[in-house]
């Protein structure tokens, strides 16, 4: 009960609202200029750094709700749906790409216990790569699912259709989206790595910290 409560915490709850408003930011500013590269949705920015640090902060969790809630504010400042689209897989396109997508993200706090138990800063950066790897991944397949799935949809409504084509629409799915998506989880998982080192108290628990300055000390 007592961990409970200290999950929760109204300093957990104020980080969770911090992360989800600063990671939303991020991607639209990075919606702004990629635009043009990726006229069918999608974006190069850092974006799930803010997601990769609560879920290393705070669990897989709070990750997952502040992922969440980064979703749901970019529906609010518009979202791509495909022209014509049945109702219910307009409504699985939202999901996948809005509301699943990001709190998948979260999946990279899976490995704080790992980082806990690190003996040194090689095993942390280890295991916060890993991490962030596996999250980006699982954002990385939701957006293939939801691009194969209407890409590949027998509608003849659908602007993007590949019917009557040679083109498979899980390989345009996930070419296309590994472009964006590639880069994103490289780039993201460099800043969080970089984070640990200059300043390991933003990304890591407070005993971590100490590891991490006993082993500067011994050196």
């Amino acid at each position: 009960m007592e961990e409970k409560e200290k999950t929760w915490s109204v300093k957990t709850i104020a980080e969770i609202a911090i992360f989800a408003a600063l990671g939303y930011v991020l991607d639209m500013l990075a919606g702004i200029y990629s635009s043009p590269l990726f006229p069918n949705g999608g974006s190069l920015g850092i974006a799930m750094v803010c997601v990769f640090i609560i879920s290393y902060r705070r669990g897989f969790l709070p990750g997952l709700i502040t992922g969440l809630i980064m979703g749901l504010l970019d529906i609010a400042d518009g979202f791509y749906v495909v022209s014509g689209a049945a109702w219910y897989l307009a409504f699985l396109q939202v999901a996948l790409d809005y509301w699943i997508a990001y709190p998948l993200v979260a999946l990279c706090g899976l490995f704080t216990r790992f980082i806990k138990k690190s003996q040194n800063k090689k095993q942390m950066v280890l295991f916060i790569i890993l991490g962030c790897v596996v999250g980006g991944l699982a954002k990385y397949m939701s957006h293939v699912l939801s691009g194969a799935i209407f890409w590949g949809s027998d509608s003849g409504s659908f602007a993007w259709s590949f019917k009557g084509t040679n083109i498979n629409p899980w390989a345009y799915s996930f070419i296309y989206n590994i472009a964006y998506m590639g880069p994103d989880i490289v780039f993201s998982t460099v800043v969080t790595c970089l984070l640990v080192w200059v300043s390991p108290k933003v990304v890591l628990p407070e005993k971590n910290i100490k590891t991490i300055a006993q082993e500067t000390e011994a050196k």
